[in-house]
């Protein structure tokens, strides 16, 4: 019977989970991989499910039987023997990781919380000799505690994920990690399991020195819908949600919407990704969930978290990027998806995949090449507010340093001024950024203005895509003593953009404004990506003398 009357949104614990009548049973792949034994690493993107999946390792392996008897791991029929072992449960996002040796304090703190609970204490002088001893000590626990241990990790990168790349904060948070983890691997004997998670794979070389006692399933068969929701668990666990929000869509829009319809449309934007090349596809749980809550189609998954692994790694190198953005399909080896070497080298396909930004869309075993793509339209989305939060970051001290000048030349109806600052402003931006479509340079160049305004004190106002009569011009600025209209062409000609404003008369709902108007054509040449050429008039006919 359900206990908790909601949607099991942010919860890690299992036991609330299935309380709520809405856990969607992994259990199958947690008996498999006790059973099995190996040492394994899994790299998922953030929100998937991580931590609720190395807690219901923990329940099981604490022998909690009862909670799930209904499920695949406590039926009878499917023989797992129920066993209680000692378990160390570390989740290295909650570790202190200011300093070194705060992070080692704050790992043997935890390691001392978790000996206590088996009556034990960390005993030696050495960080590895207290590891040592706590495992040999472990294995020996009575209270009918069998006699290996189970080894749980979530976000093992997180002490050095958002480090400067290179820094020496992350050398020396590197080398408490490696040492912690060399010592694991050198008791892999005495561990029934361990199971190791986290968002990135790439720091796995710099802490475990090759990581060459895991096995690593992050794209392997065996776990292709170990984490996320499956179309068919979602229609399941949630078709009383999903009945819900059809009659709610229904009603809004005065016509019959089924289920199945709403399940298309979330589809579209929450399902998607898939970790082996004849895997099944899987949905985002936390935008799913959120989805099921609110009846509403929005971007969960960016708003969950700053995307800050991404953006650090664009902006600290960008000739490292070769990603051509204007292909969404991307061929990539199993050499990139599985890439575990520094991130001082890592591609930004590879980065992308492992991160959640790129999935797997297809497979050719005749070339042994993988086709990469977005994989729902919440993500696309996701990776322009990415790219976007990069183009801010670049143009800030250009905006500090050159504000004032691009000011005074817009004041000052300078066109050829303004026009060259303009293509200083772009010829800083990452190639990577350019998607060869005329609405991003209208978007970069909407917010490299914007930035004057919010930057600056005078008062300057601009309008994106502003309407008139016959259309919309794509930049109204406004400033104390100016209008200017601003048309964006890309692979055209300025002429043409002017054009294109006196003929929609972009420009008369403005006249009544006593403000000089300024009527600007631009074009942004292909290869450069800048303006090549501009064609301007300045209108001050209807000024009142």
């Amino acid at each position: 019977m359900r206990k908790i009357n909601a949607l099991p949104i942010g919860y890690s614990d299992v036991k609330s989970v299935i309380e709520t009548g809405y856990y969607v049973d992994k259990t199958r792949y947690a008996q498999e991989l006790i059973e099995k034994r190996n040492p394994i690493f899994i790299a998922r993107p953030r929100r998937f499910g991580k931590s609720l999946f190395i807690n219901t390792l923990a329940a099981i392996c604490s022998g909690e039987k009862e909670i799930f008897k209904d499920y695949h791991i406590g039926r009878p029929e499917n023989g797992y023997e129920w066993k209680k072992y000692p378990i160390i449960n570390l989740d290295f996002s909650g570790l202190n990781n200011n300093t070194p040796d705060l992070l080692q304090l704050s790992l043997e703190d935890t390691l001392t919380e978790i000996a206590l609970q088996y009556k034990l204490t960390l005993r030696g002088h050495e960080f590895k000799v207290k590891i040592s001893n706590l495992m040999r000590d472990m294995v020996k626990v009575m209270n009918d505690y069998e006699p290996k241990v189970i080894i749980l990790i979530d976000e093992y990168d997180a002490p050095i994920i958002n480090l400067t790349r290179g820094s020496d904060l992350e050398k020396a948070n590197i080398k408490v990690m490696k040492d912690f983890f060399m010592s694991l691997k050198s008791l892999n004997n005495y561990f029934q399991l361990t199971f190791i998670t986290g968002v990135s794979k790439f720091s796995l070389s710099d802490v475990f020195s090759g990581a060459n006692h895991l096995k690593d399933i992050t794209i392997d068969a065996s776990a292709d819908a170990m984490f996320g929701y499956t179309q068919q668990e979602i229609v399941t666990i949630f078709s009383k949600n999903l009945e819900d929000i059809a009659e709610k869509w229904s009603k809004k829009s005065n016509k019959k919407i089924t289920e199945s319809e709403v399940i298309e449309r979330i589809a579209t934007y929450y399902n998607g990704y898939k970790f082996y090349e004849d895997g099944v596809s899987v949905y985002n749980p936390w935008s799913t969930l959120r989805f099921l809550d609110s009846g509403k189609l929005e971007n969960y998954w960016y708003e969950s978290g700053s995307p800050s692994l991404l953006i650090n790694q664009m902006l600290a190198d960008p000739d490292r990027f070769d990603l051509s953005m204007d292909n969404l399909e991307i061929e990539a080896t199993r050499e990139d998806l599985m890439y575990t070497e520094s991130r001082n080298e890592i591609s930004l396909k590879s980065l992308m995949f492992q991160t959640g930004y790129l999935t797997i869309g297809n497979y050719d075993e005749s070339t042994g090449l993988y086709t990469l793509k977005f994989p729902n339209k919440e993500i696309e989305a996701s990776f322009q507010k990415s790219i976007q939060s990069c183009l801010e970051k670049n143009l800030k001290d250009y905006f500090i340093q050159e504000r004032d000048k691009i000011r005074n030349a817009l004041s000052n109806k300078k066109i050829k001024s303004f026009i060259d600052s303009i293509n200083t402003a772009f010829a800083t931006l990452p190639y990577y950024i350019d998607t060869k479509q005329e609405k991003q340079y209208h978007s970069n160049l909407h917010m490299l203005l914007q930035g004057l305004g919010f930057l600056g004190g005078r008062k300057m106002q601009i309008y994106s895509e502003s309407p008139s009569s016959k259309g919309r011009s794509d930049i109204v600025l406004e400033l104390e003593s100016s209008i200017y209209i601003i048309e964006i062409k890309y692979k055209s000609s300025g002429k043409i953009a002017l054009e294109q404003i006196k003929t929609n008369g972009y420009y008369k709902p403005y006249l009544l404004r006593q403000k000089a108007i300024i009527l600007l054509g631009i074009n942004f040449n292909e290869e450069t990506r800048m303006i090549d050429n501009w064609e301007y008039e300045i209108h001050e006919e209807h000024l009142e003398e």
